[in-house]
């Protein structure tokens, strides 16, 4: 068999980051047409419900007039319980049809994202109709969610149950205040740990069912159970590639949340907050309908088309081209709000998790065995001792949280881990890398970027260059990272049996048919099909022989016998064989 191995992702896939940024891409190229969906999706959920408290309020008044003036409970439960009837399904229609708004939104997102060709109008006559659908599908998904809750909560209270012998320990004379103190923070963090672990299961079942709506808006036929069942099936191997995804999103919307929280603290209708929801909505269901291209590809093979250059997602990211000292231009991709969100998630994570442990270590340290020793040898100075050791901790504090950016986008040529992961890079605006000087004011500066409502992701998000604070003072850019040499095939081991249908597909096939994007979307297949879930790379195969053999291979051809994946092997390596050298690469 061929030498291919799982390296990288899948052809056109994209990082969790790029997911984001191509999103908000999307909804930049017709941002007032999805704000305008948005605000009558937000219009007739916000009205209905108005109408509806409306109904239910003035059937609860009448029932209780009824009540005070006939002392009927009967009259009283009669008109109550009418209010309610009538007040349910206003609400319900409303919240139908905001979600069915949230998926004509995807599904317009979509076709410009796959380079379809679908008007509106079509777009609505395919969404709306099935009203009842998303209805039965929203309830499916909440009860769901009620039920995984339930059994965190049975959990917890078995989990409380046996450790309270142990917190019971820690208020008796028989530990010492060390022994008290480790076992206290012990607790502390185990529950933190617990709380973390709930969270993630949650945030994982949400997650794997988030792409409902428009599995029901972008495949026909689809039945609310089975856009469950579809859901779960797409993020079938990618639930930390989904988390990461939303999780990012989350992050990037708290500053607009946070403004608009302020604002309706000081304005008692929340106009502020309504109007964060309109303008978040297209972002939410983009990022959803990107979800969706990127977890096919993924795990279904579906970028194997015979022009899948015409709907790579990657072509949404912006581009830069930049003249070095010796006046040769490098064209490269900025990274983008979702990767630089993503690589800063991630070394925040790092960073925090190595400054809690050494704190805690140092708390313990230092209240046991420094502190007591320094008011030994320096009596009646303990608010001064303790002043000092404030400062000096801070600062220690300062010059790691720095130092840590400092040192590895200096030594690791633009990158921190986080960087890494997400697959982006730090550069000078000639493009040579960056030194200890731009690392450095970038990283001092990272702290204004992020303190003021986010200015640094409003930058970036906003201007062209994608450049916040700390960018442009340093003079840098961040691009993503080049994978050619990462992600390029190795070369296929070739068997006996093989070589003899290589050797007849040489003298048969049109050459003459297969063109350079055949090639690369051929080869890219045989490099990620061991990525594809068993039913994906079959039907991946399968469809991509049926595009090539006929534009290739005379009708009857003995080939018709060899498996889809044993006749794209064969192919590969007669083209590679006919040339005697690799096409160049993509």
């Amino acid at each position: 068999m061929f030498g291919f191995n799982r390296r990288g992702r899948p052809a056109q896939s994209l990082s969790s980051g790029n997911i984001t940024t191509v999103a908000l891409e999307i909804y930049r190229h017709q941002g007032n047409r999805y704000f305008l969906l948005s605000l009558f999706a937000h219009a007739w959920f916000f009205l209905l419900t108005i109408a509806a408290i409306i109904v239910l309020v003035v059937a609860i008044a009448l029932a209780g007039f009824t009540l005070a003036a006939f002392n009927s409970l009967g009259g009283f439960l009669i008109l109550a319980g009418t209010g309610v009837l009538i007040a349910l399904p206003i609400y319900l229609f409303g919240w139908t049809r905001f979600m069915a708004s949230g998926a004509l939104i995807s599904r317009r997102m979509y076709t410009v994202l796959a380079a379809h060709e679908e008007s509106e109008t079509e777009a609505r006559a395919v969404i709306f109709p099935k009203m009842a659908h998303y209805l039965l599908a929203t309830l499916f998904v909440g009860l769901i969610l009620a039920v995984v809750y339930a059994i965190l909560v049975a959990i917890a209270y078995v989990l409380y149950l046996g450790i309270w012998p142990l917190i019971q320990l820690i208020d008796t004379d028989s530990l010492s205040d060390a022994a008290r103190g480790f076992l206290l923070i012990s607790a502390i963090l185990g529950g933190l740990l617990l709380l973390l672990l709930a969270l993630l299961v949650i945030s994982y079942v949400s997650a794997r069912l988030s792409l409902v709506d428009v599995v029901l808006a972008l495949e026909p036929g689809t039945t609310p159970a089975r856009s469950l069942q579809r859901s779960w099936q797409l993020t079938q191997g990618q639930a930390w590639h989904t988390l990461t995804v939303f999780f990012i999103a989350s992050v990037l919307v708290i500053p607009a949340n946070i403004v608009a929280g302020i604002i309706n603290s000081v304005v008692i209708i929340p106009i502020a907050g309504l109007f964060v929801g309109v303008l978040l909505l297209p972002l939410w269901q983009g990022i959803k309908a990107v979800m969706y291209w990127d977890l096919r590809i993924r795990n279904e093979g579906a970028a194997f088309q015979v022009r899948p250059e015409a709907a790579n997602p990657m072509r949404w990211l912006r581009r830069v081209t930049l003249r070095t000292p010796e006046s040769i231009e490098l064209d490269f991709a900025l990274a983008g709000i979702g990767s630089r969100a993503l690589a800063w998630l991630i070394d925040q994570v790092i960073l925090y998790s190595a400054l809690v442990l050494f704190s805690l270590l140092a708390a313990y340290i230092y209240i046991y065995a420094v502190y007591p020793w320094l008011i030994e040898v320096i009596p009646n100075s303990g608010q001064s001792v303790e002043a000092w050791s404030l400062g000096l901790y801070l600062l220690v504090i300062f010059a790691l949280y720095n130092g840590y950016y400092i040192f590895f986008e200096s030594y690791w040529q633009g990158q921190t881990p986080g960087k890494r992961y997400a697959e982006i890079r730090v550069v000078q605006e000639n493009g040579r890398p960056i030194g200890i000087k731009e690392a450095t004011l970038r990283s001092l500066l990272q702290s204004i970027d992020v303190a003021f409502f986010g200015i640094g992701a409003l930058l970036i998000a906003l201007t062209r260059s994608e450049k916040r604070l700390g960018d442009m003072v340093a003079g840098t850019l961040v691009i993503q990272d080049e994978q050619a040499t990462r992600l390029a095939p190795l070369a296929p081991a070739v068997n006996t049996e093989t070589t003899e249908w290589v050797a007849s597909l040489r003298h048969t096939a049109r050459w003459e048919h297969m063109t350079p994007e055949h090639y690369l979307m051929l080869r890219n297949f045989l490099n990620t099909r061991d990525q594809l879930s068993p039913v994906g790379r079959y039907q991946a195969a399968s469809e991509l022989r049926q595009q090539l053999e006929p534009l290739l291979l005379p009708p009857e051809d003995p080939l018709s016998q060899l498996s889809a994946e044993a006749f794209l092997e064969a192919l590969y390596l007669a083209y590679r064989q006919q040339y005697q050298s690799s096409p160049p690469p993509n």
